[in-house]
Order: structure tokens, then C-alpha cells, then sequence
């Protein structure tokens, strides 16, 4: 068989793929660098691997089915169900020199002596779906036969938000018993996470000359006076603690003024803060808070108005549901020859979309060694490892595998 896992890892990190820099953070499912990602380099290389059952879905994605277990006149599942989902829209390592070169180098002075594939994507997105792409052509070549339904899942979801998750899953010929969501968790699956939602916190006055501030400073001291309220219901908010998933936040990450101007006082500021959740925490409710925070504020002549924006739910794996993770925990155990670890998330992904429709889910992924805005890179190592991983978590799910 054809290295197909390597070969397909390289050719894709030489694709673009990235959420453009700039104020505007969240990229739709259709935008052209997805479409052209998805219908043009991805879906065509499953294509080439022979006559496989691939489901068309909303929004930009598509899954193919393995296995035994689908009706195809009922649409209902026999036998488990297990889906691996990978992502497309690339949101870091913004700055990397040369993002697409899909080049194999040695990075010695990160500290690592071995061959590691480049490029932008690589262990967010690209790294799982060549291990899609090498489990579907192992699965044809051998004749693997599933008592049940694989679905290797495509989602384009970049807004923040679990829309494409909701309308894949409404879209899917049976509904998943466990869902593994790709991502870069280090080799750890990660069971649980909290959520976020982003709030808009707008402040509009008037603009003037620089030589002339308006009384009160105008849009600029308004939003520092919002910014310094906006600290202290930090520490008010991060008393909301949870054991294993951490504490609650509001912290600005965003802040932008309009017109950038010579010699110009803006007439407008745009503040986006990162809401993190815990679980009971209504994300509705979070704006009203911050509105009540900010009512304490003096901003003379200027309005500030609070506005919700995208929204990922918390997420836990559910305790009863253990079992569905030993295929998994074994595979880990086989391949890198130490215990299976559970742990937490330390921020916020789709995992919470599935988990509030009652999906079992988990991340699972290679490690993520590279800076967060500088070069990204996968030990071939650990994509091999990824790939042997899931092979193994595969045949072990269907081998034992029942449904609820």
C-alpha cells in the first residue's frame, strides 16, 4: 500500500487554508478558500481512492460511511456508531514565515531532533485529515468489514459557534454512540472543556481634532474607564469555579477604534471580550451582566451598548458512558505505551455542539509544539502514531462496541 497518510499530509499543507488576519476572526463554511479547500484538494483525493460511500452534507462538508450497520432505505443504524470528525479552517500560526511549504526539516532549535512536516494547519487540521484519508485507504484496500457505521466526518465550522456540527448531525444518516473530534490535545483525550461566548461592548461619540478633545476625553477614555470595569467583574466572575474544568472569565482580547485618522480622535470603539463558561452558566444571561457592569460607568458623551455574540457550550463526557472510550484508551496504551490520559481542555471547541444533543464526545490529537503565531509542524512520528491510533480504535469499537 502507498504511503498515503505522508503523501497526503504534505500535498495538503501546501494548500491555504487560513482565517485571514485582521479585526474579522470568524470565516463562513462557504467562503472561498474552504470551498476551493474542500471541493477542489480534499474531497477529490477520497474520490481517488476508490468507489466510496460519500455523504454530501450542508454547509461546505461531507462524510464518508464504512461498515455494515446503515439501512439505506430506512436511514436506521445497526451496530455501533463511531465518528471521527477533522476540521478545515486554519486560525493560527498567523505569522509563519513560509505557511504552505508542506516541507520536511529537522528543527533543531526548537529542540527537537527529528523530521517534522511543516506547515500552517498542520496539527490543528491537516494532520487529521490525512489520517482520514490513510484509514479510508487502508479500510478499501484490505476489505476491512464493520459490523456498524464509520462516518470520517469533514466540518468546516470557523465561526466559534457549533452551527456546522448541528446541521452535519441533523444531515447524518445515523447518529453517532461516540463522536472524536480531531484536534491537537497533546496524545491526551480531553473529556471535557468550558464554554465561551464572545460580547460586544460598542462605545460611539464624536470625533475630533487631536488638538481639541472633546470634555471627558471622548471615545478613547470612555472605553479605557469600560475597559477598567470590565477588570474588575473579571475578578467578580473568575469566583465561579469548577473542580476539574477551571474557573469562569471575562477578558478583552479585541480592541478596535474607527476612523484611524491623522491627527483624529476616533468616533468609535469596538471591544471584544472572551466570555468563558461553565456548565449551568445561561451564555444569554452574560450580556446582561456586563450591561449591569458598565451602567456604573461615567462615559460623558459617549453611548456604550453591550451586544452577545458567537457561542460554544461547556462540555463534559458523561461518566456512565466510559465504556465507549476503552477501544480508544487500549489503542493509546498499545501505541505509546503508556496509560490512556482524561483531562480538560484548557479552552473552548466544538465539543459542547454534539455534547448538548447527547452525543458522547472527546478530542483527541498530535501534540502541538510550535509557537501560536510563528512555525507549526507535526513530528512524522506522531502523525504515524495518530494514524496507528485510530486504526486500532477502530477495529476495537466495532469488535466490542454496542449501542445505548
Amino acid at each position: 500500500m502507498s504511503d498515503t497518510l505522508l503523501r497526503s499530509a504534505v500535498e495538503l499543507a501546501q494548500v491555504p487554508s487560513a482565517v485571514p488576519l485582521g479585526g474579522e476572526t470568524l470565516i463562513e463554511p462557504d467562503a472561498p478558500v474552504l470551498v476551493e479547500y474542500v471541493q477542489r484538494h480534499l474531497r477529490p483525493r477520497f474520490e481517488r481512492l476508490g468507489a466510496l460511500d460519500i455523504i454530501d452534507l450542508p454547509a461546505n462538508q461531507f462524510a464518508v460511511r464504512f461498515g455494515t450497520g446503515t439501512d439505506t432505505d430506512t436511514g436506521t443504524g445497526a451496530g455501533p456508531c463511531l465518528a471521527l470528525v477533522a476540521y478545515t479552517p486554519t486560525q493560527h500560526h498567523n505569522l509563519m514565515a513560509d505557511p504552505w511549504s508542506g516541507r520536511i526539516a529537522t528543527p533543531v532549535s526548537d529542540g527537537i531532533d527529528e523530521p517534522c512536516l511543516f506547515g500552517q494547519g498542520i496539527t490543528q487540521n491537516k494532520a487529521h485529515q490525512a489520517c482520514l484519508l490513510a484509514l479510508a485507504d487502508w479500510l478499501v484496500s484490505e476489505q476491512i468489514k464493520l459490523d456498524g457505521t464509520l462516518l470520517l466526518c469533514v466540518n468546516n465550522e470557523g465561526r466559534s459557534s457549533h452551527e456546522c456540527s448541528h446541521r452535519m448531525l441533523d444531515a447524518l444518516p445515523t447518529t453517532p454512540d461516540l463522536l472524536v473530534q480531531l484536534f491537537p490535545t497533546g496524545f491526551d483525550v480531553t473529556v471535557g472543556n468550558r464554554g465561551r461566548i464572545d460580547l460586544y461592548v460598542r462605545v460611539t461619540g464624536t470625533a475630533t481634532h487631536s488638538s481639541t478633545p472633546p470634555p471627558g476625553g471622548g471615545v478613547i477614555a470612555a472605553t479605557t474607564a469600560v475597559l477598567a470595569r470590565v477588570e474588575k467583574l473579571n475578578e467578580e466572575v473568575t469566583r465561579r469555579t469548577d473542580p476539574e474544568l477551571g474557573r469562569e472569565q471575562v477578558i478583552p482580547y479585541q480592541v478596535v477604534f474607527d476612523p484611524l485618522a491623522p491627527h483624529t480622535l476616533p468616533n468609535a470603539a469596538k471591544i471584544t471580550l472572551d466570555r468563558r463558561l461553565l456548565p449551568g452558566t445561561d451564555p444569554e444571561d452574560t450580556a446582561a451582566e456586563l450591561r449591569k457592569a458598565l451602567d456604573e460607568v461615567a462615559t460623558p458623551g459617549c453611548e456604550v451598548t453591550v451586544e452577545p455574540g458567537v457561542t460554544m457550550l461547556p462540555a463534559r463526557f458523561p461518566d456512565d458512558r466510559a465504556d465507549l472510550l476503552a477501544p480508544l484508551d487500549a489503542a493509546i496504551a498499545e501505541h505509546l505505551k503508556r496509560p490512556a490520559r482524561h483531562t480538560m481542555y484548557g479552552g473552548s471547541f466544538d465539543a459542547g455542539g454534539p455534547s448538548s444533543r447527547g452525543i458522547p464526545t472527546v478530542m483527541f490529537g498530535v501534540p502541538e509544539e510550535g509557537d501560536l503565531l510563528g512555525d507549526d509542524f507535526v513530528r512524522i512520528c506522531d502523525l504515524r502514531a495518530q494514524e496507528a491510533i485510530l486504526r486500532r480504535m477502530v477495529t476495537g469499537f466495532f469488535a466490542g462496541g454496542s449501542r445505548s
